[in-house]
C-alpha cells in the first residue's frame, strides 16, 4: 500500500559534459559520493549521535549522518533518496550535498590553472607525473512529498537475474519535474513540504524566484550554528565562496556560466539569510562585502547582496 513519504531526485550537474571531456575522470564523481555515503554510515556506526553527552554535539552528529535515508538508489548520473522524516532528512541531505562538494573543493580555492580549476597534476609511483580532472560533485535536484510505492523488479546483472529496488509514484514524478525548474546546483521543493518544517530546519531554506518554490541552502551546512559558535562560524564563508567563484570565472562565457554563477549566488544569499535569521546580519554582510571587493566583483554587488544593502 502506498504511503506518504519524502523523495529527493538528484542529478549530477554537468556530468554529460564531463563524460564527453574525460570519461575516466567523470566516473570518479560516482566514487566521490559513494565515499561520502559510506563515510557517513561508518561514522554513525562508530559514534552514534546518542553517544554524545552534550545536546549540541548530538545535534551536530545527527545532521551529519544519513539515518533518515530509507532508500538511496543511484542510476547513471541520478540518485533517488527517500525518507519519512522531513526535518531530519533536509538537514542530512544538505550535509550530504555539502560533503560531496568539499571533497574536492580545496583544489578550486587556489588552482594552478585558473582557466581550468579542476585540472591537477600528481606524481604516481614516485616518478611519473599525470594530469587529471577533479570535477566538482554537485547536484541539481527536486524534493517532493506524497505517495510512493517501493517495488522490487527483476533485472539482469552480468547476465544473471537480480532483484532491483525501484520507486514509483506522484512524489517521484514531482521531484523530477522540480529539478528542471532551476539553474545551477540548487535543490528545490514546494510549499507543501516547507509547511511541514520546523524553525530549526527553515533556517536552511529560502524562497526562490519562482512562486511557492523553496530551496535547500545546502552550502550553509558548512557553518557550525550550535550555541556559542554562531558568531565565529561566518569565517568559513571563504571556503565555499572562493571555489564557487573560481569555477564560475573558468566557465564564464560558456553554456555553463549561468549554472556556476547561480552557485556563487547560492553561497552568498544562503549565508546572508542564515546569519540574518540568527541575528548576525551585519557581521555576515561585512565578510561577504570584503571578499566581493577583494575579487573585484563591485559591479555585481547590488545583485549579489540584494536585499541586504
Amino acid at each position: 500500500m502506498a504511503n506518504e513519504t519524502i523523495v529527493a531526485y538528484l542529478d549530477l550537474l554537468a556530468f554529460s559534459s564531463h563524460v564527453r571531456e574525460n570519461l575516466d575522470d567523470a566516473l570518479k564523481i560516482f566514487r566521490n559520493y559513494t565515499k561520502v555515503l559510506e563515510t557517513k554510515i561508518a561514522d554513525e556506526q562508530r559514534h552514534p549521535s546518542a553517544s554524545y553527552s552534550h545536546p549540541s554535539l548530538q545535534n551536530l552528529a545527527m545532521k551529519k549522518a544519513v539515518s533518515s535515508f530509507n532508500y538511496f538508489l543511484p542510476f547513471s548520473d541520478s540518485i533517488f533518496i527517500s525518507s519519512g522524516d522531513p526535518n531530519l532528512f533536509l538537514k542530512q541531505l544538505g550535509s550530504f550535498a555539502l560533503m560531496c562538494f568539499t571533497l574536492t573543493s580545496k583544489q578550486y580555492q587556489n588552482p594552478s590553472d585558473p582557466s581550468n580549476p579542476t585540472k591537477v597534476t600528481r606524481r604516481i609511483s614516485g616518478q611519473k607525473l599525470i594530469e587529471e580532472n577533479l570535477y566538482p560533485t554537485v547536484f541539481r535536484g527536486g524534493i517532493a512529498i506524497g505517495e510512493i510505492e517501493t517495488i522490487e523488479l527483476s533485472g539482469l546483472v552480468n547476465n544473471k537475474p537480480k532483484k532491483i529496488t525501484n520507486l514509483a509514484g506522484k512524489a517521484v514524478v514531482k521531484a523530477v519535474s522540480l529539478e528542471q525548474k532551476v539553474k545551477g546546483p540548487r535543490i528545490v521543493f514546494e510549499k507543501d513540504l516547507y509547511d511541514k518544517l520546523d524553525s530549526s530546519t527553515k533556517i536552511y531554506t529560502a524562497e526562490t524566484e519562482i512562486k511557492d518554490i523553496y530551496e535547500l541552502l545546502w552550502p550553509c551546512f558548512i557553518y557550525n550554528l550550535e550555541e556559542g559558535y554562531v558568531y565565529m562560524a561566518i569565517g568559513e564563508f571563504h571556503r565555499l565562496f572562493l571555489p564557487a567563484l573560481n569555477l564560475w570565472k573558468a566557465y564564464n562565457h560558456t553554456p555553463f556560466s549561468e549554472h556556476y554563477f547561480k552557485f556563487v549566488e547560492l553561497v552568498i544569499s544562503g549565508t546572508l539569510k542564515v546569519f540574518d535569521t540568527l541575528g548576525h546580519r551585519d557581521r555576515a554582510v561585512e565578510q561577504v562585502m570584503e571578499l566581493i571587493l577583494t575579487y573585484q566583483l563591485e559591479h555585481k554587488t547590488k545583485h549579489l547582496l540584494k536585499p541586504y544593502i
